[in-house]
């Protein structure tokens, strides 16, 4: 039985920034857990962020979490390549969010104010509606509500995709998530 691809990989983030100790705490039963699994993965990860939640402070788990998220971002690369592509054909950058802001991806929109671009994911919305882009939650009851920890991840993918279209460091903020409670999950990129 092979573990999970993907929790292999927040078990490689796990270890790199908060140890072997907490990575083992965090990962128990995930042997358990395997790309046929999908119906169990969603409880087991819930789990996991709390686990993480209870075993190292908020500065460690953010950490963690957007590890996981930067990794995402290599993963699914080609979002970001053709992002890139969209944006050189503007001549600016304003004249690029304004293209991105009428002409929105299915299930996102974005609005400016001033030198901040919120970023809005509405699962809901999407061609197949779900509670969360990640695979990982596919399988979330729609009841359940998940620690705002694990969507650092997401805020690590949205700083690697602003990074490479902005082509300079950005900072990010997680405002709210559709898995924590919220109808749609918000980010702040500050330009």
């Amino acid at each position: 039985m092979t573990k999970h691809g993907a929790l292999i990989a927040m078990e490689n983030c796990l270890e790199k920034v908060a140890g072997k100790s907490v990575a083992a705490k965090v990962m128990e039963g995930s042997e358990q857990i395997t790309e046929k699994t999908d119906k169990k993965i969603a409880q087991w990860v819930k789990g996991a962020m709390e686990r993480l939640d209870a075993s190292v402070d908020e500065k460690t788990r953010v950490q963690v979490m957007q590890e996981c998220g930067y990794n995402c971002a290599k993963e699914n690369h080609k979002i970001i390549e053709r992002a890139v592509e969209r944006r050189k054909k503007y001549a600016n950058i304003d004249d690029f969010l304004t293209a991105e802001q009428q002409n929105p991806m299915k299930g996102t929109r974005l609005a400016r104010e001033g030198d901040v671009l919120y970023q809005f994911y509405t699962p809901q919305a999407f061609t197949k509606p779900m509670r969360c882009y990640c695979g990982l939650f596919r399988g979330l009851p729609t009841e359940d509500i998940v620690s705002l920890t694990y969507c650092n991840c997401s805020r690590g993918f949205v700083e690697k995709y602003w990074e490479a279209v902005l082509q300079k460091p950005v900072e990010i903020d997680l405002l709210q998530s559709a898995i924590s409670g919220a109808k749609e999950c918000k980010f702040a990129i500050h330009l």
